[in-house]
């Protein structure tokens, strides 16, 4: 996108807010926890326009249970999102106060921050993309963020006793509680390209915002990025984390997904799966761990097994948190995941190691996997063969 600022500024137009504030209101704009490279970029633009209309924002952290379920925990992750003051030119506000507003048409409870009834009206910016757990038409987007962001804890926890095979039903009837009983304006809805910038940027009203989701959806899928095989002996994963999904590591990406009584049934099939570190980012929490079958001791150390637990505990996905194998050194848990991918020929065995589960415009992979994939058409091998680097730690060199 040329210029995201623009682009901003006409998703903004679209939402007509001016035939609905007047000058003095206050306006909330709700703000998550995903990393996505142009957020701060595009809260800025949000908070711009509606001071053209002489309207005070203020950001509001909608994070549901991240942050630790804690209103400094979600502030600590705005900041380490590059969302300040400064950069947005807005007051910021974190709460973990939720109220009971009403009940959906499955007499499931749906939760709010009060502050909203507190201000002439409200908006939502978020990343609209595949969930990491919920299949369905509505996934991840403005609604999911007004259900579980804006019910922070509470609202996480309500929406989790859903059926995981009815996620997405049940954030279409609970988002319904909140359009009709909250001064909810619309959504800047964002949509990613493969190198996670932004591809569209666009303004959703309430009435439209149903319909909305469900295209952009599908754009987002067709534009997010995938691994070009269909299975590995093993995948290495540098690091995991919050910024990079909610899941820390991304089941679209993986083929796995870890709910207790469901298989995963979409490639790729990875028959052991490392991961060497988890992000700073992530505050501690290494919710989606329990996907790995190895990681490492320098891992291990960073976990927060309260933020971590806390985050599981209200998807109710426990076996997403369960502690892999821990090995001393990235060499240990390479080599564990080799010897037991069940190869006879190691030679043969079909690896790949990527940065993460968000950035897949490069990794690299062995031989025998290179001859596999090698014919597809947008590869290309970029140096020489080597073999993999270990420092004397036995800390995986990947300058």
């Amino acid at each position: 996108m040329a210029d995201v600022a623009e682009e901003t500024r006409k998703a903004m137009l679209e939402l007509n807010l001016e035939d609905r504030l007047r000058s003095g209101d206050r306006v909330l704009v709700a703000a998550g926890s995903r990393g996505i490279k142009d957020k701060a970029e595009i809260l800025s633009g949000v908070c711009a326009y509606l001071r053209e209309l002489d309207v005070t924002p203020t950001i509001l952290g909608a994070m549901g249970s991240h942050g630790g379920g804690t209103a400094a925990g979600q502030r600590d992750v705005l900041e380490s999102l590059g969302i300040t003051e400064e950069r947005v030119s807005a007051r910021i506000i974190t709460s973990d106060e939720a109220i009971a507003i009403g009940e959906d048409e499955d007499g499931q409870t749906v939760y709010c921050d009060p502050l909203v009834f507190e201000y002439d009206g409200f908006l939502a910016v978020n990343r609209i993309k595949p969930h990491t757990t919920a299949r369905g038409a509505i996934q991840s987007g403005i609604i999911k963020m007004l259900v579980v962001g804006m019910g922070h804890h509470r609202g996480a926890e309500a929406f989790h006793r859903s059926d995981p095979a009815r996620l997405s039903e049940s954030l279409v009837s609970m988002w319904r509680v909140i359009r009709d009983k909250t001064p909810f304006m619309g959504g800047v809805g964002i949509v990613d390209d493969a190198q996670k910038r932004a591809a569209q940027v666009v303004g959703l009203k309430p009435a439209e915002l149903e319909a909305r989701e469900k295209e952009l959806l599908v754009t987002a899928r067709e534009l997010m990025p995938t691994l070009p095989f269909d299975r590995a002996d093993v995948l290495v994963i540098e690091e995991m984390g919050k910024n990079y999904s909610g899941t820390g590591i991304d089941t679209n990406v993986i083929g796995r997904i870890r709910i207790e009584g469901t298989l995963s049934s979409d490639p790729p099939d990875i028959d052991k799966l490392v991961v060497l570190d988890l992000t700073d980012e992530s505050h501690g929490n290494a919710c989606g761990l329990g996907l790995a079958d190895f990681i490492t001791a320098r891992l291990a150390r960073k976990v927060d097994l309260h933020s971590t637990y806390l985050n599981v505990l209200t998807s109710r996905l426990t076996m997403r948190a369960m502690i892999p194998m821990i090995m001393g050194t990235d060499r240990d848990a390479v080599a564990a995941a080799i010897v037991t991918s069940g190869v006879p020929d190691l030679s043969r065995v079909r690896l790949a190691l990527i940065s993460n589960t968000l950035h897949l415009d490069s990794f690299l992979v062995s031989p025998a996997l290179w001859d596999e994939i090698s014919c597809l058409s947008g590869l290309h091998a970029d140096g020489e063969q080597t073999e993999m680097q270990f420092d004397d730690e036995g800390s995986m060199n990947l300058g």
